[in-house]
């Protein structure tokens, strides 16, 4: 559905022409010196400068690492980080130097520690036996000193009674840049090839972000989320994302998030909207969009940044590494007898869990996602995304139009024959208001068949892979600029879609209900009158079109963009003549097309109708296809041809429409009615026989398709992850003052509770309206109404046929089938029962009820 910030907000952006300049900051000094002294123990000696007092086996190892912290200092400094507290003394060369304690301490402490101090000032020490063996400075020691430095860096933000509790602030923090640096500057990194886990920052992140579990140092592991956010401010300077593989990070967007003021006491919620704010400032992007970023694109590490092959396959490597950070995936499997089904995510706030779908057969198929909840909030909360990060979508929201709640909506043009795998995060716009949930998600898969259809498959997006047979590759040790795989897989899904004729796409399957047309004056099956509920199958190309698909990273701008990016990247001259083409094809192919009409039917309804609509492409040089006949319906002189189609719904949710149909079929512009004697029978060109399933069939439904909009905000986030170099900066500064604050997620915040109860499902055919229950009667209805037309009509045709010269006998009811037809009617039994005493008296007095 378009929305006026698409167009808007695009121009306004895009003629910005927004920068992000790192701008070096200014510090006294970079130059450090060791002390192999005691800071606890007092001397008159202190004040004298220098006096190292190392052995001259030691003093070329301590000159080494003074080379390196100077190094690490002029990397923090050029990332504009404000000066670290350290003591300044005089240095070597007449200015001015950072004071290190170098001297032999503790083995159980750690080799090097910084620290706060209360007057603001802050200390750097390292424990001079294990910081030198055999006289050169041991490997550990470059990261350790990067670290360390900038925990003094980040004491010149957050002062010594706020950093208590904050381990996953202050530590993840530490670690990611400490082992940047060490790279960067040095060549030195610790894990690689011995511990990826570590290495990567594996911990569990389907526990909230700043619920580390110290004991096990996740507080260090951490350090993932922030290379991440490093990466994506590094990567979207050249306009791309953040992918599988390492991309060169860019720290210095923690300047402005450590600027942000942070409360004196730690508190999880707190601490979350201070990141939000900072990371809004620094990226243009909330932290609901880059955690959800984050955790899609980490899900798919593994294999692709090992540097280690794992002891078993890539495949293990991988189902390891998600049970690890997400406590497992459960699979989806789904078919064409279960096309669709449901799992159970618990989800805690602030954190994320995994999934996967596995699509039986070959080719792509468009899969639905869908949830119900009783707010809003609760699903805008929710972001899904597929591992690796390249597809990230925000839930389309709808009241539900049965069973209550409200449903979320995803769509995913995915691998057949492959589990893929989806990442579902859980976060609140403002992370402090976000709920634990335990969400039951449903997936179907949207599809048709019939014996006269020949679909063309979708190619898929990459080979399938090989990940269960191949050993894992060590990961390149240089860090390339990150390509965009969010937009190249974009571009692939129109080059590949393009050149298919699909029946697997949310195009090709859809149903539309028209609620609001006049009732019937003949009953429906001498033609489509009244409310209806129409069926459309076509075998369709599989490239863009559905607006409501996630082919982009962010929320329904982000996808709009995307999808248009996409078809500019492919030529939208090609694009355009390609559709044309394929559509033409589609014209001229017999069975390509199928429309069935029907009554209207509500959900939960289940059932047959034999009168319906069908009209089937006949292809090139022919008419439709149409169910008619081929009796004709009018005994003698007179015309009439029925609709002869037969459907059965077998399942009719808020999530899925899944049925079966079948006609004899014939083309009425060939048949020559002008030399036609009375009641002849119609040829019998083609039969049809055939199923379909379609998700999301609410999508068709006006009364449900109440779509929340917006808000300019979530607009903004959106064209900033469309075009990642709008980022880097904080949007707010343009937003129109109006459109500032407000309900960051979307127009649903004040919305009622809905309660959610199950959805209805009713068997419904011929039977009388007493047998179903209260909830089954207004959906049966529609049934019960064809039912009572049918055996109308019978009864007046058995009249017709008869032979003239006998008198037709007046038709009497029984006594038991008026009581039925009064049923039938709707009235109630007490009704009933106050009425048949005069109904009898009657036929007392005129010779009584027909024995039958």
């Amino acid at each position: 559905m378009a929305h006026p910030l698409r167009y808007g907000l695009a121009v306004l952006l895009l003629g910005t022409g927004l920068t992000s300049p790192v701008l070096a900051a200014t510090w006294p000094t970079t130059e450090f010196i060791f002390e192999n002294k005691n800071p606890s123990v007092n001397s008159v000696l202190d004040s004298i400068n220098p006096f190292t007092g190392y052995s001259s086996a030691q003093e070329a190892a301590v000159a080494e690492l003074e080379r390196h912290l100077s190094k690490v200092a002029s990397y923090y400094q050029f990332m504009g980080f404000k000066a670290p507290p350290l003591q300044i003394i005089d240095g070597r060369k007449g200015g001015k130097a950072y004071r290190v304690y170098l001297y032999d301490y503790d083995d159980k402490d750690p080799i090097a520690r910084a620290g706060p101090r209360p007057g603001g000032s802050s200390i750097l020490l390292v424990d001079l036996s294990r910081a030198i063996v055999d006289g050169k400075p041991a490997p550990r020691m470059y990261e350790d000193l990067a670290h360390e430095l900038f925990h003094n860096v980040q004491h010149a933000y957050i002062s010594h009674a706020q950093i208590d509790d904050r381990d996953w602030i202050v530590e993840g923090q530490a670690q990611a840049v400490g082992m940047e640096a060490a790279r960067k500057l040095a060549g030195v990194d610790m894990y690689k090839g011995k511990e990826d886990g570590f290495r990567l920052g594996g911990r569990p992140y389907y526990k909230a972000l700043w619920q580390p579990d110290l004991g096990k140092k996740e507080e260090y592991r951490t350090s993932s989320f922030w290379r991440y956010v490093a990466e994506h401010y590094a990567a979207a300077k050249d306009n791309g994302r953040p992918g599988l593989k390492p991309t060169a990070p860019d720290y210095s967007y923690l300047k402005t998030v450590l600027s942000q003021p942070l409360a004196d006491r730690a508190s999880g919620p707190a601490d979350g909207q201070w990141l939000d704010r900072g990371l809004r400032k620094a990226t243009g992007l909330g932290l609901q969009r880059m955690y959800a970023a984050f955790v899609s694109t980490f899900a798919g590490y593994v294999p692709d940044r090992l540097t280690k092959a794992p002891g078993g396959t890539a495949q293990q490597a991988q189902d390891n590494w998600l049970k690890y950070v997400f406590g497992g995936c459960t699979e989806l499997a789904l078919s064409g007898r279960a096309p669709s089904g449901d799992t159970l995510l618990p989800l805690r706030k602030n954190g994320a869990r995994c999934f996967k779908v596995n699509v039986a057969g070959t080719g792509r198929a468009d899969v639905s996602l869908q949830a119900r909840a009783e707010t809003v909030a609760a699903l805008q909360a929710l972001q899904i995304g597929t591992a690796g990060g390249a597809r990230i979508g925000s839930a389309q929201i709808v009241p539900s139009p049965a069973g209550g709640g409200y449903l979320g909506h995803w769509r995913f043009r995915i691998d057949s024959g492959v589990p893929t795998v989806f990442i579902v995060s859980n976060m609140a716009a403002d992370p402090a208001t976000t709920l634990n949930t335990d969400l039951q998600l449903n997936a179907t898969y949207s599809r048709w068949v019939s014996d006269l259809s020949q679909p063309r498959k979708q190619a898929q997006a990459s080979p399938p892979s090989k990940a269960t047979s191949a050993k894992a590759k060590a990961a390149p040790s240089k860090q390339t600029r990150a390509k965009d795989a969010t937009r190249s897989a974009a571009r692939n899904e129109v080059e590949t879609g393009l050149e298919a004729l699909s029946n697997q796409t949310a195009l090709g399957a859809h149903a539309t209900f028209e609620r609001k047309r006049a009732r019937c004056v003949k009953p429906f099956g001498a033609s489509s009158c009244g409310p209806i509920t129409s069926i459309q199958l076509s075998l369709t190309p599989g490239a863009m079109g559905d607006m409501t698909q996630t082919t982009g990273t962010g929320g329904g701008l982000a996808q709009f963009m995307a999808q248009m990016t996409a078809i500019a990247d492919h030529g939208a001259l090609s694009t355009d003549s390609q559709w044309k083409q394929a559509m033409e094809e589609v014209r001229d192919t017999e069975g390509s097309t199928v429309t069935i009409t029907i009554p209207l039917i509500e959900y939960g309804f289940t059932g047959a109708f034999d009168n319906a609509e069908i009209v089937v492409n006949g292809g090139a040089g022919r008419g439709n296809l149409q169910a008619k006949g081929p009796e004709d319906a009018i005994p003698g002189r007179g015309q009439e041809y029925r609709q002869s189609g037969r459907v059965s719904i077998e399942e009719f949710t808020p999530y899925v429409m899944r049925g079966r149909f079948e006609a004899n079929l014939t083309d009425l512009s060939a048949v020559d009615f002008s030399n036609a004697g009375e009641d002849m029978p119609l040829p019998v060109d083609r039969t049809i026989r055939g199923e379909f399933v379609i998700a999301a069939p609410w999508e068709g439904d006006p009364e449900a398709a109440d779509y929340l909009q917006q808000t300019t905000e979530a607009g903004m986030q959106d064209l900033s992850q469309a075009f990642p170099a709008l980022g880097n900066q904080d949007l707010a500064s343009i937003m129109p003052p109006d459109a500032r604050g407000g309900q960051p997620g979307g127009t649903g915040g004040n919305l009622p509770s809905s309660p959610v109860q199950d959805f209805p499902r009713c068997a419904c055919d011929c039977q009388p309206i007493a047998t179903l229950s209260p909830e089954c009667k207004p959906i049966c209805k529609v049934k019960l109404l064809a039912c009572w037309a049918e055996d109308s009509r019978q009864k007046k045709l058995a009249q017709q046929l008869r032979p003239a010269a006998e008198p037709a006998a007046p038709v009497r009811q029984s006594r038991t089938e008026y009581i039925e037809g009064l049923r039938r009617e709707g009235m109630s039994q007490a009704q009933i029962d106050r009425i048949m005493p005069g109904v009898d008296a009657f036929w007392a007095e005129n010779g009584g009820w027909p024995k039958k």
